[in-house]
């Protein structure tokens, strides 16, 4: 479009172009280059002062007047607008802010291709970005308690053997599930066996340390994962477990006592990779069932 049509199109149209910003859904920032690193605000609608938390006082004023208490984001700001001046082309980024808006900062060259303006234009994408988050939080943890999914746990176990590998650093899988939690699940009800799950699952988080994994498989199979740990110390945290396990248990109207096996299987004695590992663990599972449950047993080969 040549400057002689925009002229005419702004004499047969002006007062709609006048209100066009006005009614246009995404936000609208017109920035001015007013050197290095510093833009000042044109042109603000409506659906941008509301985004943004921003009013009319804003244009005029550069970006680091208008964030003084903030300079983080005036940064992040002024960074983007200035890659899109030296690229000379458009910049897409999403903010990550409560709110999330994804903008395309477009130059705008005066006639001797020197950027004068940049224009912004932004989408709220927040409730898309939430469902995002909780959708990749669904691909990696467990819906009822919360915990890391068996995805999730062998990643972090393929990692923490790569470190072991390189420090020679002990770890340890911890595999365990409820005694008789069917019995409890058939005779209390469904509803009942899911909060205990998520009680079972607390208590599980007060026994082992903060840089330790705790994943649920299934039903009432859970696994451990305790990375550059002393023998002496897993011990401690599986007869940590048992005892809170013990505990007396009230839900809803039900009180009972549980208990729990555990089977342990360490690297490197026990297995040098994650499939191994877990499995050599779920066979000290079933071997501590075998001796009478409530307990915890360390892998021994058949």
């Amino acid at each position: 479009m040549s400057l002689h049509d925009v002229s005419e199109l702004i004499q047969r149209h002006g007062e709609v172009l006048a209100s066009f910003f006005d009614h246009v859904a995404d936000m609208v920032f017109l920035m001015e280059v007013a050197g290095y690193r510093k833009f000042r605000y044109v042109l603000i609608n409506p659906a941008a002062m509301q985004f943004a938390g921003l009013t009319k006082d804003a244009c005029g004023k550069l970006i680091d007047e208008v964030y003084a208490t903030n300079p983080e984001k005036a940064d992040l700001l002024n960074s983007k607008y200035q890659e899109a001046v030296e690229r000379r082309g458009p910049v897409s980024f999403v903010s990550t802010d409560e709110t999330c808006g994804e903008s395309v900062l477009t130059p705008i060259m005066n006639a001797n291709g020197v950027c004068t303006h940049v224009l912004s234009l932004t989408r709220d994408v927040t409730e898309r970005k939430r469902l995002e988050d909780r959708l990749q939080f669904m691909a990696y943890h467990d819906t009822l308690t919360g915990l890391p999914n068996r995805r999730l746990f062998q990643e972090r176990l393929t990692e923490a053997l790569a470190t072991a590998r390189q420090t020679g650093q002990p770890l340890a899988v911890l595999y365990l599930d409820c005694d008789l939690f069917k019995t409890v699940n058939d005779t209390m009800g469904h509803e009942v066996g899911d909060e205990f799950l998520q009680g079972f699952a607390n208590r599980l988080r007060y026994c082992v340390r903060a840089t330790d994994t705790i994943a649920r498989l299934g039903g009432d199979e859970f696994i451990i994962l305790l990375p550059s740990i002393q023998v002496s110390d897993v011990f401690d945290i599986a007869q940590r477990i048992l005892d809170s396990v013990r505990h007396p248990w009230k839900i809803q109207k039900h009180q009972f006592t549980a208990s729990a096996s555990i089977g342990i299987a360490l690297y490197p004695e026990h297995g040098d990779t994650s499939e191994l590992l877990m499995r050599h663990a779920d066979i000290a599972l079933y071997q501590a069932k075998a001796e009478g449950r409530n307990q915890y047993a360390l892998f021994r080969p058949a």
